[in-house]
């Protein structure tokens, strides 16, 4: 049986876990090592007069506050809901950072460095992260443009220019906060309908009753969806680098082969092949074949084994009288459609005689059982080349090809005979038959040697029940003899 497939959204929770797992781990060494660097430099920085006075003490600590502070945060983000998560991240990432370049002395100068913690955030958490990143981080700044305006906060500026460069850093974090998220979210966006559209056809693949399989240009599969399993009865991973024929048998593979180098990358080929699967089932299979630029190809196949068996079924019907089990009329025509030439062909024209009184006495059903008992006893007066059919009613027809006139007049008196012992055994009132014969002429349709037999069969019944009459017209031919030229003749002289 096909298993389920796996449940792609759990697959998908499960990857992003990781996902999240391996940033956090990225994240925390990143924290881990950006402390320690920035502790070794911040002497030789001060020394230089790129770092305010601000002890050396208080700048470690400010330094490892924040690397505390981030770990703490990513770890407790990891616990949080999305939401909330994001929240906590952006905001102690902003207000780390701005207690470290303020007591510093550099203030709204190391706009890299806020722009680096929304970019991370992002990393982590996705587009979504950067308006609350940016929000944190211009609040952060403005807090430490407060302090420095109080004198809290020391800065290698001149406090009027160090305003100045926080609204310049302002605008140009906006900026860059804003490209960098839209940037993001377009991706992100792209990225979802790419993997919505995949899912999609994924799905389409995965639970269709069509089996959908890749042939390289050695033949073999590539790929083949679970559908191969129903119709044959193997997994699809047992298929996989298989030649086609193993799987699908002689006839596949061979047709396969010859149609590889004809087929054209903008045309298909469609076919029919019969498959037998892993439990002896003859399958009927429609295949269409589609070649790709690579030089592979694409094979569709669809289980049609009981399409096929009901167009066999409605077939059946259509040519085979219900009542008796008989050719009927529609496929009696195309037989003698079917002749070349009508010339050697005789066709007898059986009506009933009697049979309106066992109907209108005994009742339909049990005309309908008279019936079934004539058409199997006409049946049984017939030879191989002769065809016997019920044209409707109480008329039936055989068509014969080759015959004499004795053999058909011979026929013609079994018929009558066999009809006759019907009545004789299964109702109270008689029953006879009505035969009008007529040979095929050349140059002559169907329809007009049915005619023919009909109106002989019409002078029959005037000279009463259990007549034979030939049409008048005759065929010529080393097959054949001329039918006698008689009035009528009783089947029982």
């Amino acid at each position: 049986m096909l298993r389920s497939p796996p449940e792609w959204a759990d697959v998908r929770d499960v990857v992003a876990s990781a996902g999240r797992k391996a940033g956090i781990a990225r994240a925390s060494i990143l924290v881990f090592a950006t402390g320690p660097v920035a502790v070794a430099a911040l002497p030789s920085l001060q020394r230089a007069g790129l770092v305010a006075s601000t002890p050396i003490s208080l700048l470690v600590t400010a330094v490892l506050v924040c690397s505390i502070a981030n770990i703490a945060a990513i770890a407790m983000g990891a616990r949080l809901a999305p939401g909330p998560a994001v929240q906590v991240r952006t905001a102690v990432a902003a207000f780390s950072t701005m207690w470290v370049v303020y007591a510093a002395g550099w203030g709204p100068m190391l706009t890299i460095a806020y722009a680096i913690s929304i970019a991370d955030a992002m990393r982590v958490h996705g587009a979504r992260a950067w308006r609350p990143a940016l929000a944190w981080s211009v609040i952060a700044i403005l807090m430490g443009e407060a302090a420095v305006a109080l004198g809290w906060a020391p800065s290698i500026l001149q406090t009027g220019v160090e305003h100045a460069v926080a609204g310049v850093t302002l605008v140009l974090l906006g900026i860059i906060g804003r490209t960098l998220g839209t940037t993001a979210e377009a991706a992100e966006q792209a990225t979802a309908q790419v993997e919505e559209g995949r899912a999609y056809f994924r799905d389409l693949v995965q639970h269709a009753a069509d089996v959908i399989a890749l042939v390289n240009a050695n033949l073999e599969i590539d790929y083949i969806s679970p559908g191969i399993e129903d119709l044959v009865g193997r997994e699809p991973a047992s298929c996989l680098g298989l030649h086609i024929g193993e799987v699908l048998g002689q006839q596949a593979g061979d047709d396969i082969v010859r149609a590889y180098d004809t087929i054209t990358l903008s045309d298909y080929l469609s076919c029919e092949w019969h498959l037998t699967n892993d439990l002896g089932e003859q399958r009927s299979t429609y295949a269409r074949l589609t070649r790709r630029q690579n030089g592979s190809l694409v094979l569709n196949l669809r289980d049609v084994t009981e399409q096929r068996a009901l167009e066999a079924q409605l077939r059946q019907r259509a040519n085979v009288d219900a009542l008796t089990g008989l050719p009927n009329r529609a496929a009696l025509m195309p037989e003698l459609h079917a002749v070349a030439s009508l010339c050697g062909v005789t066709v007898l024209f059986i009506d009933l005689d009697g049979f309106k009184e066992v109907n209108d006495s005994l009742g339909h059903e049990r005309g309908e059982a008279v019936l079934r008992d004539v058409a199997h006893a006409v049946a049984g007066c017939t030879t191989t080349g002769v065809t016997v059919g019920r044209l409707g009613g109480d008329e039936f027809l055989a068509i014969a090809t080759g015959w004499s006139a004795d053999q058909a007049n011979d026929l013609a008196a079994r018929i009558i005979g066999a009809i006759e012992a019907v009545g004789s055994t299964v109702t109270r009132f008689p029953l006879s038959a009505s035969v009008g014969i007529a040979a095929g002429a050349p140059d002559e349709t169907a329809e007009q040697l049915l005619h023919r037999a009909d109106q002989a069969m019409y002078q029959a019944k005037a000279a009463g029940p259990g007549h034979v009459k030939w049409d008048g017209g005759a065929c010529t031919s080393p097959r054949s003899v001329a039918p006698p030229v008689l009035g009528t003749a009783h089947a029982g002289s």
